[in-house]
């Protein structure tokens, strides 16, 4: 209802309180309790977060390693521009040229 915040967990701590579920040891211990479900919220919010990136940073890897693929694909037919290739593989000229450099040099 209230997200990972301050007062979702009070919310929870008077829930308790309410049906005298633990309820000595949170009224004698509130704060600390608040403060340690607050480090286990961020705790969990950094975890989450770094997972999202380093999803995040596979597929932009896994979709580059594709483009230069298919530019390697396109050099090697011979039939379009660099500039052509690097449009159609969405990679910055530059990488093109390195890329034909180094497919023609094995050659």
């Amino acid at each position: 209802m209230y997200g990972r915040t301050q007062k979702s967990i009070l919310e929870a701590i008077r829930i308790c309180k309410d049906r005298n579920v633990l309820r000595e040891y949170l009224e004698s211990r509130e704060k600390e309790v608040i403060d340690i479900m607050m480090v286990l919220y961020d705790e969990e919010e950094i975890m989450r977060s770094y997972i999202e990136s380093e999803v995040h940073e596979a597929v932009h890897k896994a979709r580059y390693e594709t483009n230069i693929e298919t530019a390697k694909r396109m050099l090697l037919k011979k039939k379009y521009s660099l500039e052509e290739i690097a449009d159609c593989a969405e990679l910055p000229l530059e990488v093109v040229k390195e890329l034909e450099a180094e497919l023609f040099q094995q050659i």
